[in-house]
C-alpha cells in the first residue's frame, strides 16, 4: 500500500512538472505571438501615420494654392508697376543728363 501510495506521489509529480512545462511553453508563444503582433501593429500605425502627414501636406498646400496666387498676382503688379515707373522716369533722366553734358541750352 505505501508502494502505491509513493507511486501516485512520483506520477502526480512528474504529471505537475509536465504541466509546468507545458504551461512554460505556452506562455512563450503566447509572449512571441503578442511580440509579433505589437510589432504589426506599430508598423501600420507607422505606415498609417506617414500616409495620414502626406494627405494632410497636400491638403494644406491645396489649401494655399489660392493664397499663393495672390502674391504671385501681387507681385507681379507690383513689377509692372516700377518698370512702368521706370520707364516714365527714364525720359526724364536722359534730358537731365543730356542737360548735364551738353548744356542747359543744348549748345556746348
Amino acid at each position: 500500500m505505501a508502494f502505491e501510495v509513493i507511486k501516485n506521489i512520483v506520477e502526480a509529480e512528474k504529471e505537475a512538472e509536465n504541466i509546468k512545462l507545458s504551461a512554460a511553453d505556452k506562455a512563450a508563444q503566447i509572449k512571441a505571438d503578442a511580440q509579433k503582433k505589437a510589432e504589426e501593429i506599430i508598423r501600420n500605425a507607422a505606415l498609417q501615420a506617414k500616409a495620414e502627414r502626406a494627405k494632410m501636406v497636400e491638403t494644406a498646400v491645396e489649401q494655399s494654392q489660392s493664397e499663393v496666387d495672390g502674391i504671385i498676382k501681387e507681385a507681379e503688379a507690383k513689377c509692372a508697376q516700377v518698370v512702368s515707373d521706370a520707364q516714365s522716369r527714364k525720359d526724364i533722366a536722359v534730358k537731365a543728363v543730356i542737360r548735364k553734358v551738353v548744356g542747359t541750352d543744348g549748345d556746348s
